[in-house]
């Protein structure tokens, strides 16, 4: 005989099953009372759920529907009502729904799969794993929603209605809590199968179907007026979507796992749109700290079929390096993932293919051209996300020192040397092709760190030996390179100003053009020169121009005419030969074209009539004419004499007078016709290389802050009712660099200093020429009772104290001062001064204190060099006090170097 409590459970319940048939749903009034009681003795939930599970098997052997429609409802309400205890009753929810599955009754399992989708959303998961049979009745029960999703029926609604249920019951565990619990690989292995089976079966991309609108996995199958197989794919690809979202980085290789081994075992490795649209939809889902780890998965499965010839294993190398391209070209950031591994694996894995084919493929419709060309697009697609300084330049880098620039052995890598640098041309013009310094939309709406997007000249300078290749094929291919390059990096065309923007303003870029010229010189000389090598040596002419401008035009015409003069002194071919009169065409091409840029009429005019005199002579090549390409070497057999040459003064004075390539100071354009009838490759040329890289800043002189104490006082004693001018981080530098004295240097200063050597033995040596600037009149003053004036130069260059890594910067500023020193302008001096500070900030300290040579100055000079060193050290203080966050790193490389010079300097002086 049952006890009381349970028949008042018992009671409570029987009481919500309708007393005639026919009734739909549990009698309302009994169930609230039911409800009520469950939740307001938790401890009763055990014996509930016991006694619901009891009635519902055997209303499910006796095939009661209504009955089991009711317990169904019953079950909804007490989890609704009681989710706050749902464990002390949760594995009765369980067996209950698997008892109903099996019914195969769609009106009694959509029911079913509504109970499981709210017992999911309360579940968290916690007793799984602990609770043995609890565990493997749930992964049970997954099991069989998991077998909905690939019913079959001849009834295709019923087929859909099914496949829609099990669907929504997978999303539903899903998105609980309790997925990620304690057996969380179980759970996937089950949930993640059936999704790839459907998808897999579509005819939409699971990436395309994922960007649909979401579907309320709510709503009922039977309801639902417009279920349909799409519906179902869509809820497929939206469940994959939350399960990528919610995994961490240990569990992608046990989601991606099922994934690929269904793709082995039922051979969906190719085509490959399913395979890509499945790690696309992956990419996209995938936590951003986790993505990179697609593509350690990836690389991982293709060490697996590298070197494979069967046809299977073909198709899944390219399919996965298809993946590979989809994933490294997405604009999705892959943070963390390594860009050096990753290309130099994929550089590995391209080579291979290379050797593996015995060619490099560059015809569409085959496995060879897919798996080459992707692996060439997967490099170039690295370079499409920058994920720190210098990226780029790492990435070309590399590319370039796998071209074995110089290497004349004839294969590499079992390759034919061209074939080689073939393929890392590829590759390396894939990577420029990202060179824009314009962050990327996706860059700007997730406020990600741009970084420069663009590579720098020096990286290419060592690569400019391949213009002068044995292969013209390799030249060629580099030229375009180059070109391509240079066009990308060049400003976009604006109106034309009446005087000339100084773009070549950089060390490393004035030697990148040096050198380029000098290979341009050796390259028209080779002897199996073409018409291709020609076209390309004009175009990178014509690119250097709208990169550089007015520099670039200004350095060139002694570089055209010089090509002129070899081709006059039959240096590059006879004279009339095809190679001859194909060299000589361009420096008329290249007059054409700056012609044009700077709308030179007379120019204009000019080249046409040269070239005009010389296709009437058949002096003219035809191939510029019409564009002909070819490989075959250009004919060195004399033919017609050459008797049409470009007049050097003509185009200089063109150039001179007509042209906006003067300087505003240069009035008359005698400096600039100076520059342009200098011969190519003399010292005086060489030098003015270098001028190219100093430009006159506007003099704010007025504006600049100014020291408290007065470079010129060596009368030191302040009156201590005077007060300090603050110099802060914003004044500093030109307090330090930019008070200047009233007195005006003339330009043409009859003693020059003739480089930065002979500057300091002038400071030294108690000279007077250069008082404009505070830095010179300072040092002047205060060793101006020295006895022993020999200053070593070394020691200023080399004996920089307390700068760590000073004097790799101190070459570059070496070689600039020669020329500014010499020029002696005034403007000039304090820019590169300017310049100069940014990089050392103690430098001003060190010179004005000359290392501490404390007997070498007077007790005045001592404390003078002292007030100075406080003000300095207080700024530097102030510096770091009042810097944004942003900038305290590097404020306090600055600032850390003063603050240690000037300590060293002081205790020199008071030791």
């Amino acid at each position: 005989m049952f006890s009381n409590s349970y028949t008042k459970h018992a009671t409570l319940i029987n009481n919500c099953y309708p007393e005639k048939e026919g009734e739909k749903g549990p009698r309302s009034s009994e169930l609230s009372y039911l409800v009520f009681y469950a939740s307001s003795r938790p401890v009763k939930l055990t014996k509930v759920g016991l006694f619901l599970e009891k009635k519902v098997e055997r209303d499910v052997a006796k095939g009661r529907k209504q009955n089991n429609q009711v317990s169904l409802e019953i079950l909804k309400s007490l989890v609704e009502a009681c989710h706050r205890d749902l464990n002390l009753f949760s594995k009765y929810v369980v067996k209950i729904i698997d008892m109903i599955l099996e019914t195969r009754d769609i009106e009694v399992v959509d029911l079913a799969c509504q109970v499981f989708i709210m017992f999911t959303s309360y579940h968290d998961g916690s007793t799984l794993g602990v609770d043995a049979e609890f565990t493997r009745d749930y992964e049970e029960l997954l099991k069989k929603m998991a077998v909905f999703c690939a019913f079959e029926n001849q009834d295709e609604t019923l087929r859909l209605q099914m496949r829609y249920i099990g669907q929504r019951a997978l999303q539903a565990a899903v998105t609980s809590t309790a997925f990620q619990a304690s057996n969380f690989k179980a759970q996937l292995d089950l949930i993640l199968t059936p999704l790839i089976i459907t998808l897999s079966n579509s005819k939409c991309p699971a990436d395309t179907l994922a960007q649909n609108e979401d579907i309320d996995i709510r709503q009922s199958a039977i309801d639902h007026e417009t279920s349909n197989a799409h519906t179902v794919e869509i809820l497929a690809a939206k469940t994959s979507v939350i399960l990528f979202s919610k995994i961490n980085g240990v569990a992608v290789k046990l989601a991606l796992g099922p994934l690929f081994e269904f793709m082995d075992t039922y051979e969906k490795w190719w085509p490959n749109t399913f395979a890509v649209a499945m790690m696309k939809l992956a990419l996209e889902s995938l936590q951003p700290q986790y993505r990179y780890l697609l593509v350690s998965e990836v690389l991982q499965q293709l060490e697996t079929v590298k070197s494979s010839m069967d046809e299977k294993m073909l198709e899944k190398h390219a399919s996965l390096v298809s993946i590979l391209k989809a994933v490294l070209n997405a604009d999705i950031p892959l943070v963390g993932i390594s860009v050096l591994e990753v290309l130099n694996s994929l550089f590995i894995h391209l080579m291979k293919s290379v050797q593996d084919f015995k060619t490099f493929q560059e015809q569409q419709d085959t496995m060879a051209y897919a798996i080459q060309q992707g692996l060439c697009h997967s490099i170039g697609g690295l370079a499409t996300q920058t994920y720190y300084l210098n990226q780029l330049n790492d990435i070309t880098g590399y590319l370039i020192a796998k071209l074995k620039v110089g290497n004349t052995m004839a294969t590499q890598d079992s390759l034919p040397m061209k074939v080689y640098r073939h393929v890392v041309l590829r590759c390396l013009d894939l990577v420029v092709s990202s060179c824009t310094d314009e962050p990327t939309e996706n860059e700007l709406d997730h406020a990600v760190t741009v970084y420069s997007n663009s590579v720098t000249l020096d990286i290419w300078t060592p690569a400019l030996g391949l213009l002068t290749d044995q292969a013209s094929e390799t030249r060629v291919d580099f030229a375009s390179i180059l070109i391509h390059y240079l066009e990308l990096t060049s400003e976009n065309e604006v109106v034309l100003e009446p005087y000339p923007k100084h773009m070549l303003n950089q060390h490393s870029d004035v030697v990148f053009v040096n050198t380029l010229h000098q290979s341009i010189v050796d390259w028209i000389q080779l002897s199996n020169l073409s018409k291709n090598d020609v076209l390309a040596i004009r175009d990178i002419l014509s690119a250097l121009i709208r990169k550089f401008g007015a520099d670039e035009t200004i350095k060139a015409v002694p570089l055209m005419f010089k090509i002129q003069d070899l081709v006059e002194q039959e240096t590059v071919a006879l004279s009339g030969s095809e190679r001859a009169v194909a060299v000589a065409a361009l420096l008329v091409e290249w007059l054409w074209i700056i012609a044009q840029k700077y709308h030179i009429d007379s120019l204009i005019d000019y080249a046409d009539t040269i070239k005009q005199k010389r296709i009437q002579s058949n002096q003219y090549p035809t191939f510029f004419l019409e564009q002909e390409r070819s490989f075959d070497p250009l004919d060195t057999a004399e033919s017609t004499l050459m008797d049409t040459w470009v007049d050097r003064k003509d185009v200089i004075r063109m150039l001179s007078k007509d042209g906006p390539l003067r300087d505003e100071d240069d009035v008359e354009g005698t400096e600039l016709e100076s520059k342009l009838m200098l011969d190519w490759g003399t010292e005086t040329q060489e030098k003015l290389d270098r001028t190219f890289r100093i430009r006159t800043s506007r003099n704010l002189s007025d504006l600049k802050a100014k020291l408290a104490t007065p470079w010129t006082r060596l009368d030191i004693n302040r009156d201590e009712q005077d007060k300090k001018q603050t110099i802060g981080v914003e004044n500093l530098k030109d307090a330090l660099l930019g008070q200047q004295t009233e007195i005006h240097v003339n330009k043409n200063v009859t003693n020059h200093t003739q480089d930065m050597t002979l500057l300091l033995q002038s400071l030294s040596l108690d000279t007077r020429l250069t008082k404009n600037c505070t830095l010179y009149h300072t040092v002047d003053h205060v060793f101006a009772e020295r006895t022993q004036r020999q200053l070593v130069v070394s020691d200023i260059w080399n004996c920089l104290p307390g700068i760590e890594g000073i004097n790799s910067t101190m070459v570059a500023y070496r070689n600039e001062s020669e020329v500014v020193f010499h020029n002696n302008k005034e403007n000039d001096i304090n820019s590169f001064l300017e310049n100069f500070f940014d990089a050392n900030g103690a430098f001003l300290v060190y010179k004005t204190s000359c290392c501490g040579q404390k007997n070498m100055l007077t007790s005045a000079q001592i404390t003078f060099v002292q007030h100075i060193l406080e003000d300095i050290k207080a700024s530097a203080v102030d510096i770091l006090k009042n810097a944004s966050p942003a900038a305290i790193p590097t404020m306090n490389l600055i600032t850390s170097g003063v603050l240690s010079t000037a300590n060293q300097i002081k205790n020199c002086l008071t030791n």
